[in-house]
C-alpha cells in the first residue's frame, strides 16, 4: 500500500485520471469502496468539475427516520395508488396463493421482513432501514385505524 492520502475523495479530485487501483493503493483504500465511489453519480459529477467534495456525515437514526417519513407521507398515490387499497390487495393475493386469510397489517410485517432479510445481506444500505422503518409505520397506520 501505498501512503496515506488526506482522504479517497481528496485524492480521486486531485488525481482525477488516476486507476481505480492507484486510488486505492494511494489511500489505503479497499479497490471495491473506491469503485463505489467512482460509480457514484454525484461524485463522479463533481469530480468532473474539479469540485471539492466533502467526505460523506456519518449516518444518524434521524436521518433514517426523516428520509422514511418524508416517503411515507409525499403523496405517493398518483404514482403507486393508495397504500391502504394496495396493503389489502396484496393481502387478497397472498391469501389466495398461501391457502390461508392474510391481512394488509400481516403485508407491512412481511414487507419489513423482507427489508430485514435484505438488511442481513447487506447491512451498509441505507434504502433497507428506510424502507423498514416506512413500511413498519404504514402498518401502523393501517392497523390503528382499521378498528380491529
Amino acid at each position: 500500500m501505498g501512503r496515506k492520502a488526506k482522504s479517497v475523495l481528496d485524492y480521486m479530485v486531485e488525481n482525477v485520471n488516476a486507476t481505480i487501483q492507484e486510488v486505492a493503493d494511494a489511500t489505503g483504500a479497499s479497490y471495491n469502496y473506491v469503485w463505489k465511489l467512482k460509480n457514484n453519480k454525484y461524485i463522479a459529477d463533481c469530480i468532473d468539475k474539479e469540485e471539492v467534495v466533502e467526505s460523506p456525515k456519518k449516518v444518524q437514526r434521524a436521518d433514517i427516520l426523516d428520509i422514511a417519513k418524508e416517503y411515507v407521507t409525499k403523496d405517493r398515490a398518483n404514482t403507486h395508488g393508495d397504500m391502504e387499497n394496495n396493503f389489502r390487495t396484496i393481502a387478497a393475493m397472498w391469501s389466495v396463493y398461501l391457502g390461508y386469510n392474510v391481512s394488509p397489517e400481516d403485508v407491512a410485517t412481511m414487507m419489513t421482513l423482507l427489508k430485514v432479510a435484505r438488511i442481513k445481506s447487506n447491512p451498509s444500505n441505507m434504502d433497507n432501514w428506510v424502507d423498514a422503518c416506512g413500511y413498519m409505520a404504514c402498518g401502523g397506520e393501517v392497523a390503528c385505524n382499521s378498528g380491529g
